[in-house]
C-alpha cells in the first residue's frame, strides 16, 4: 500500500494528524503562497487546493481547527472532485453516523449520535447518546458532550470543555476551555468559566 492521504492545512494540527497516521500522509495542502514548495515535518507542501494534483488514489482530510479555513479548504477541493478521507473513532454506538472527511480520534461516541462533514474531535471526547455536531466543528480534547446535545455548524469547543445534556450550543459559538456549559449558547457566542457566562 502506498501514501494516499493528503492533509489540508500545514500547521499544529496538521503535524498532529500526521503523526498519528504515519507512513500514509503523503503531503500537505496549504492556500498561503509563502508555504508553496515548503516541507513540513519532512513531507512537501503538494499545492494548494485549486491546483494540488488530484488523482483516484488521493484522499483528502481537513486538519486545521478554523472552521471558516476548513470549509474553504475542502470547497476548493470538491469543486474540482477531489475525494474526502474521515478517520473512524474509537467506540461508534449503534445507528451512529459521521459525515466525510471527519477525524475522530479516539472519541467514544454513544448510539444514535450523528457528526457532519469537516469535522475534527480530538482524543478522550465522550459524545453522549442522541447527540448531534455539525459541519465544520472543532472538539478539542477530554471535552464531553452530553446526551441529546445539539451542537451545530462551525462550533469550536476548547479542551475538557462540559456540555450539559440538552443543551443547544448555536451556529458559530466558541466554548472556552474547562467550561461548563448548563444552558443554550446562543449563535456566534463565545462562552467561558463554570457556570458558563457569555464574554463575547
Amino acid at each position: 500500500m502506498t501514501p494516499r492521504i493528503c492533509l489540508l492545512g500545514a500547521g499544529g494540527l496538521a503535524r498532529e494528524l500526521q503523526a498519528w497516521l504515519g507512513w500514509r500522509v503523503v503531503g500537505f495542502v496549504d492556500s498561503r503562497e509563502a508555504m508553496q514548495g515548503q516541507t513540513v515535518a519532512g513531507l512537501p507542501i503538494l499545492g494548494t487546493p485549486d491546483n494540488v494534483a488530484l488523482d483516484e488514489e488521493r484522499e483528502f482530510l481537513c486538519a486545521v481547527g478554523s472552521p471558516q479555513l476548513k470549509r474553504r479548504l475542502a470547497a476548493g477541493i470538491l469543486a474540482r472532485g477531489g475525494r474526502m478521507l474521515s478517520l473512524p473513532p474509537r467506540m461508534l454506538g449503534g445507528r451512529s453516523e459521521f459525515g466525510r472527511s471527519c477525524a475522530l480520534d479516539g472519541v467514544r461516541i454513544s448510539p444514535d449520535c450523528r457528526v457532519g462533514d469537516h469535522v475534527h474531535i480530538a482524543a478522550d471526547v465522550v459524545m453522549g447518546h442522541d447527540s448531534s455536531i455539525g459541519d465544520y466543528c472543532h472538539i478539542g480534547e477530554g471535552v464531553f458532550i452530553g446526551g441529546e446535545c445539539v451542537i451545530q455548524d462551525d462550533v469550536v469547543i476548547h479542551p475538557r470543555a462540559c456540555i450539559g445534556r440538552g443543551v443547544v450550543v448555536g451556529r458559530g459559538a466558541e466554548i472556552g476551555m474547562g467550561a461548563i456549559v448548563i444552558r443554550d449558547v446562543p449563535a456566534e457566542a463565545v462562552m467561558l468559566g463554570n457556570p458558563a457566562r457569555r464574554v463575547g
